[in-house]
């Protein structure tokens, strides 16, 4: 077989090692391709296959948060039409909406949030949804007390003469008497509705604490 030499060109013999015509050198430099091996990508598995897959997901604090939290949304949905019942009910009739109609109410929506969100509560969490209910019962009494102000004014006018009447002393009816003109009222005012607030968040928390507390004995029997 013949090839051109590369210099001048001249079709020479393959064997030769140098070119008849212009003394160059025929130096042939074979190169192997560099190849790389290739990549095997894993196969997916096929369909009806038995071979298990372990997926692991991992919790974020968030996740965690939630699942040990308070949600107070499904809990307020629930707990806002009963709050107004508590407090319409205590402004008419107080023991009744205070020490019966509140704490019953607390314990049917704790335990209608937990049957929706079985998760675990503890007491201080549960004392917090008591507290929260309080604290919307009281909002509710008081626009009661705001949309019939002259009835309360007349009670605590009607309890102020009951008292003096009651009382000889000269100084105590003194005071009495003070309480009965419209800065004296006022103060009654606040004083009555900061015991009353107390009450509501007193009971709330108590029976917050107490349904979280027959939640857990309902739900871990005595072996």
């Amino acid at each position: 077989m013949q090839r051109d030499c590369y210099r001048c060109g001249l079709p020479i013999e393959e064997q030769l090692a140098f070119c008849p015509s212009c003394g160059a050198p025929q130096i042939r430099v074979s190169r192997v391709p560099e190849t790389q091996p290739p990549i095997e990508s894993p196969e997916p598995p096929a369909a009806g296959s038995s071979s298990p897959v372990n997926v692991v997901i991992a919790a974020t604090p968030a996740d965690l948060r939630n699942l040990t939290g308070i949600q107070w949304r499904p809990f307020l949905r629930t707990a806002t039409p009963l709050a107004a019942l508590i407090g319409a009910f205590t402004a008419a009739f107080p023991p009744l909406g205070l020490f019966i109609l509140l704490p019953s109410s607390l314990i049917w929506s704790i335990s209608r949030y937990r049957r929706q969100r079985p998760f675990a509560l503890r007491g201080g969490q549960g004392a917090r949804m008591g507290a929260l209910m309080g604290l919307l019962s009281f909002g509710f009494f008081l626009v009661m007390v705001f949309l019939n102000p002259t009835v309360y004014r007349d009670i605590m006018i009607r309890i102020i003469h009951e008292s003096a009447t009651r009382n000889s002393d000269p100084q105590a009816q003194q005071m009495l008497q003070w309480f009965a003109t419209p800065d004296g009222l006022l103060a009654c005012a606040a004083l009555f509705l900061a015991i009353i607030l107390g009450i509501f968040l007193i009971i709330g928390i108590g029976s917050g604490a107490l349904a979280v507390a027959l939640s857990k004995s309902r739900n871990h029997p005595p072996i």
